[in-house]
Order: C-alpha cells, then structure tokens, then sequence
C-alpha cells in the first residue's frame, strides 16, 4: 500500500486502469474491505468510479474532473472514493450497470456510482463533463454537490429510493412475460423476419449508430445459412453487413483486429479501442463465414488478425493482454489515421521498382477513401475500402495493390507512438481466443491460415493454464483436473486476472474454459481435455447454477462481498452472455457422454433463456446458437483417434457444425459411428467408407 501521507492508495494497484489514477488528488481506495469500512465508520456516501484502461471517455473525465483540485478536495471531504478496474470486477461493473439503466436509461464507462455505506445505489450515471457545453447538461461539480446535499438533508428519502432500486435489481429487470411461438424455438427465418425492419439496407447491419459487431448473432445466421435454413434475401443481408464491416473503419485494414464499435452507421469511423474478446469473435464470425462466402477480404481478416495478436496482444509469458488503448499522444485515433499527403508519403517511401503504388497514387486514394478533408476530425483519415469499387479492388491485381498498401502504411505507423496496451491477462478472455484459434483450426480451409492458428494455440494453451490456474489446498472448492490419466488430489481454481493477488473468480472463467476444454479435445483428441470439460461443467451445476438461474460468483463465496451475488442473463454485453454458451456446453455434454441428466441440469435455465432471448434477439446471438436447435438433432460423431492425421478427415470436420460433437476411440480398427441420445443412427469401418456415407457425391466422382 501506498504510504499513509500519499492518501491515494492506487500507487501499489497492478491493474493498469487503476495506475492511471494514481496521481490524482482524489483519495482513491481500491475496492475492499478498507474502503467500505471508512464509509460505515465516517457515514459517508461512496462515489464508486468504475472504468478500465483502453476506455477513451475514462480519460477525459480522469483529466477534466479527477484531476482536478477543487472535485478532488470536495470529494475527499464528503465521499469515500473508490476505483475499479472492470475487467478485474465484472459483476460489479454489470450490478452498477443494471442500476444506471434504471436512474439514466444508459450505461456505459465511465461508469460513476454514488452507494449508501451498506453499497446500495442512491443514484448512477456515467460521464459528466467538469464545464457545461449547453444550459440542459449536468456538470460533475453540480452532481456531487446535489447528491451530497441530498444525502445529508433528505436521508430517509435517499435510503427509501436506494432500497427501491436494490429490490428491483434482486427482481431482475427483463420482463417475465413469455413469448408466444409454436415448436421448442421459433424458426431462424421467423427470427429474421421479425427483426427485418430494423435492416439497415443501404450499409448492412440492424438499427442506426452506434454499430457494434453483433459477432454471435452473425455466427449464428452463418451457421443457420450453412444449414440451408436461411433465405436468400436475408442471407444476402448477413453476407452485406460482414463485407461492410470489414471494408470499413471499425475493421483495422492496416494491421488486422477490429476496434469496438462504429460510431456512423457506415460502419467508417470506430471508437478505436481494442478487445480480446472482439478479437476472438471476430475470429469465430470468420472462419465459419469463410465457408460459404470465400473472399480474399475475409481470409485476410482471418489471417491478419491472427498475425495481430501474435505480435502485438500476445506476452512473454504466453497468454494474451487484454485491451489497446483508443488514444496516443493524447488524441483518439491519433496512431490509426492519415492526412492525405501522409497517405501519399507512406506509398511514396515504400514502393517498390515498378512503382505501382506512385503510378496508380489517385486510384489507391479513391479505393481508400483518402481526401484533403478527410472522415474524421483536423484533416485526418480513417483507413477504409471503397465499397463502390469492390469489382476492382477484389481482382486478382486489385487486391495485390490493397495488399501493398497496407504493407506501407503498416510502415508507417511503425513510426509512430502507439497507444498503450493493458498487459493486464484476463481468464475467460483468453480461454475465448482458444476456442476461437480451434475454430480457425477447424472451420479455415487455407492452409497457411491454418498452420498460422496451430503455431498461435500451441505457444499459448501451456501460458493460459500457467497464469490463470492456481491449484488449491485441500479445504478449497475448485475443478479436479486430470494430471496425467488421474484427477489430481487437490482442486484447481481460476484466477479471472493476473492482477489480483487474490484468486477471484466467475462463471465467465468457468464457462469459457469448459468450452476451450470440448473444443481442444475435438481437435486434439487428447481426453484429458475431454475429462477436463466434464468435472468444470460438473463443478459449474455445484457451484453456479441455482434452480432456473446462473449465478455470477461461486455460491461457496457468497459471504465474502457486499453486494449481491446476480443471475447472469441470455443477452450479449460487450461479449457473450456465458449463460447462453452454458446451455450449449450442457447440451453438447448430453450426447458426448450419453447422459440426459445433463439436459435436466440446465432445462430450467434454457427455459428462462428462450423467453429472454427472444425478447432482443440481435442481442442474444449466443443464446440464439444454443437454443436453435432441438434436442434430437444433436449428434455425436465417434471416430479414430488416428484420423486426425489424415489431411482428407482434417479438411472434411469443417462441414460439422456445434450440434455436432467429435469424439475419438483408441481402439485397434477403422469403425465409426454416428449417434443421437437414443440410438447410433450411422456407423460403418474405414475413413473412406466414412466420408462416402456422409457425401456421396465424392464417392461416385472417386
């Protein structure tokens, strides 16, 4: 801790969001015990200020308000203040969100809370400016000095309002109101129908700006469209919202990855912030659309992305940073973007012996995008493709042209002060980017993609384990992970972030790492990762799942915070809902292991989850992808181990889509089988004999 005469105790934090704040003149607490005692003892409101290191606004109100003497010296007389990193405390991050719906009708970061002592919301907003720019905007200033004047003068009306707001978020705040359709889900087409008003049919998409990815709901039309379910008409609509996506700005055509979100409809000009788990959904959308819809723009997308986070998202250590910043050089979008004449320059210096980017400078420009003023602010630049010049830029020597662009301006922004990135290594991040490398590994039919993915999982798969399994003493709950062909005797834990001392974990953890566990194994064979998936999914039912609900934290540690301990619901936040990947984990457990008890575990859950999905399905995309699908489609298909070595087997498991599970035998002969819960519907002996069955029109051109 921080000396006692610094009173911002921030100084001794890991979390980068946290170091940042540091310096202010506020006397910050970190979240615990300490901080919230002060408030009790001193009966004192909390201001809890939760944001996370790559947050652009976060900054801004960091260098108007927090550093600013007059708020901090108000603060510090009147307020216990406390600041917390996000990404290292989700579920009061989500709490303090559901609360801010309910005062503001938005949420978002900043996120700034103000708690009685016993942490209960008396009121939350997020940004607030430290000078007014018009008569109907509330300064921070102003806001303080109300809520303390309220809290001291009109008390019991303050506590009324905040057990209020506390009752209502134990009752949840998505309607209980079920949905009416026929069958056990209604139809993808249904889906799409219903949802068609809000197409943006000029530049793809749903709805007006902002325009976030939306990545599971698109995987899940992708996989639907893969299925033959899907019309034309709206498959042509999901195929134009990806292409967009990628030609424009929210995708970084210079570098790979994808920032957050576009502000404009045209999905041109990002904020341009970065996140793994963007990356991994990006990842996962990809390589599934790359099946039906096989452009150079999305096997580069695939590729360059990976080649992303190798270089610059992957550590020393071998697991992956969580986060890039939006600013560098005190400026958004500084390191990203180019004047004209520096878009010129960069060709100009780069360009080879035959100078095809010198001759075709005006052409290049216009597939660009590049003019003197520019799309964003001073002149500047968002690198995007032309979308009224695809037949050109999608040719063979077209596309060899936007390649060698890149390559220049990949120069140089070399040159330049790139944003900060957050070293901080966040759990179920990284177990989502491992799922997402084995569907490149599975679904990618090049290649070069694919050894790309294989090189990028195999140096990180011993890392992840590294940093974010801690093994347990003997009186601790946890997961028995095989050691060998044996559990281990003692429980293994998962430490959501590698900058807390403490091994503080979430369902998040615990889902994404069953996934990541079922997935290795289909390409792996290897069954450790098989009994792996099985005893986290078993001590997922012990731990989280309570009765129709899925708790946030383990139930064992319950007693350790002071706000309550929430049900995770069916909707995608900043990435998906790890409620919505349970069920599917659940019902894939089911056939893998032919035990329908699994389908009880979770049956109550999915009931709630079909209900609230359906309530905001671009929304729910991941919940989409697990309750598609009834249960008698399900399928596992049990195989030779050895087949993996076999390029011909290798290229033909892209065509199995998640209801199909891929399980492997040791056993000294060829036989194969193809089983639902019931009965093995197909089965036969040779890879030959295998990939006939399922595609007999290979067999009569053999």
């Amino acid at each position: 801790m921080a000396g006692e005469g610094s009173f911002n105790r921030l100084k001794s934090e890991k979390s980068m969001y946290l170091k940042q704040h540091q310096d202010n003149p506020i006397h910050w607490y970190s979240y615990g015990p300490e901080a919230i005692q002060k408030a009790k003892d001193e009966n004192k409101p909390i201001f809890l200020s939760v944001g996370y290191s790559s947050c652009h606004w976060c900054h801004v109100m960091s260098e108007e308000s927090f550093s600013n003497k007059d708020v901090a010296e108000f603060l510090n007389k009147n307020f216990v203040s406390i600041k917390v990193d996000k990404e290292e405390f989700p579920d009061i991050d989500s709490y303090y969100q559901q609360a801010c719906q309910l005062f503001s009708k938005s949420g978002g970061w900043p996120l700034s809370a103000f708690l009685l002592p016993d942490m209960k919301p008396f009121f939350v907003g997020t940004y607030y400016p430290l000078v007014s720019q018009n008569k109907n905007e509330t300064t921070f200033p102003e806001l303080i000095g109300e809520l303390n004047r309220a809290y001291n003068e009109e008390r019991e009306k303050v506590e009324e309002n905040a057990n209020k707001v506390t009752d209502t978020l134990n009752e949840g705040l998505i309607s209980k109101e079920k949905v009416e359709f026929e069958g056990h889900f209604p139809q993808p087409m249904s889906i799409l129908e219903a949802i068609s008003q809000f197409k943006d049919k000029d530049f793809g998409g749903y709805g007006e700006a902002p325009k976030f990815p939306n990545f599971s709901f698109y995987e899940w039309a992708i996989e639907q469209m893969i299925e033959g379910m899907v019309s034309q008409d709206e498959g042509e609509h999901i195929i134009k919202s990806i292409e967009t996506m990628m030609m424009g700005g929210i995708y970084d055509q210079v570098r790979g990855g994808i920032h957050r979100y576009s502000v404009d409809k045209e999905w041109k000009v990002p904020h341009f912030e970065k996140m793994l788990y963007d990356q991994a959904g990006l990842l996962k959308m990809l390589t599934k659309l790359s099946l039906i819809f096989p452009s150079p723009l999305i096997f580069d997308g695939i590729m360059d992305t990976l080649d992303y986070l190798e270089k610059e998202m992957l550590s020393e250590e071998k697991y992956f940073f969580s986060a890039q910043d939006a600013d560098s050089e005190g400026m958004e979008g500084a390191y990203f973007t180019f004047s004209k004449e520096e878009f010129e320059d960069s060709l100009n210096r780069c360009d080879g012996e035959k100078e095809e980017l010198g001759k075709n400078l005006d052409k290049l420009k216009k597939w660009f995008n590049i003019t003197s003023d520019g799309n964003f602010h001073s002149g500047l630049n968002v690198i995007s493709l032309n979308r009224d010049e695809k037949e050109s830029l999608f040719s063979q020597d077209g596309w060899s042209l936007v390649r060698k662009v890149k390559e220049s301006l990949l120069e140089e922004r070399r040159e330049r002060i790139p944003p900060q990135t957050d070293r901080k290594g966040v759990a179920s991040w990284n177990f989502m980017i491992m799922s997402a490398l084995v569907d490149t590994l599975q679904y990618t039919a090049i290649p070069a993609i694919r050894h790309k993915a294989s090189l990028l999982f195999n140096q990180a798969l011993e890392g992840i384990y590294k940093n974010f399994l801690n093994e347990n003493n003997h009186n601790q709950t946890g997961i028995n992970l095989v050691d060998g062909e044996t559990p281990s005797e003692k429980s293994t834990s998962i430490r959501h972030t590698n900058t807390l001392d403490e091994g503080f974990s979430f369902i998040e953890d615990y889902v994404f790492f069953a996934e990541a566990q079922i997935r290795i194994y289909e390409v792996t064979g290897n069954p450790v990762f098989k009994e792996n998936f099985k005893d986290t999914l078993n001590f997922i039912e012990k731990e989280f799942i309570d009765e129709d609900s899925i708790l946030t934290r383990p139930r064992s540690l319950e007693d350790l915070h002071l706000y309550p301990n929430q049900k995770v619901n069916a909707f995608d936040n900043s990435y998906r809902s790890p409620t919505s990947t349970l069920i599917g984990l659940f019902r894939r457990a089911a056939v893998l292991f032919l035990d329908k008890d699994y389908l009880d575990i979770i049956e109550k859950v999915k009931e709630n989850s079909v209900h609230e999905s359906l309530k905001n399905p671009i929304g729910s995309g991941e919940a989409l992808r697990s309750l598609t699908y009834p249960d008698d489609v399900y399928r596992v298909v049990k195989v030779p181990i050895k087949w993996l070595n076999e390029g011909d087997f290798a290229s033909f498991i892209n065509f199995f889509q998640p209801r199909f599970v891929l399980d492997f035998h040791n056993e000294n002969n060829e036989e194969w089988q193809i089983c639902n819960m019931e009965a093995c519907e197909l089965q036969g002996e040779g890879l030959k004999n295998f990939l006939g069955t399922l595609n007999p029109k290979e067999e009569k051109e053999e």
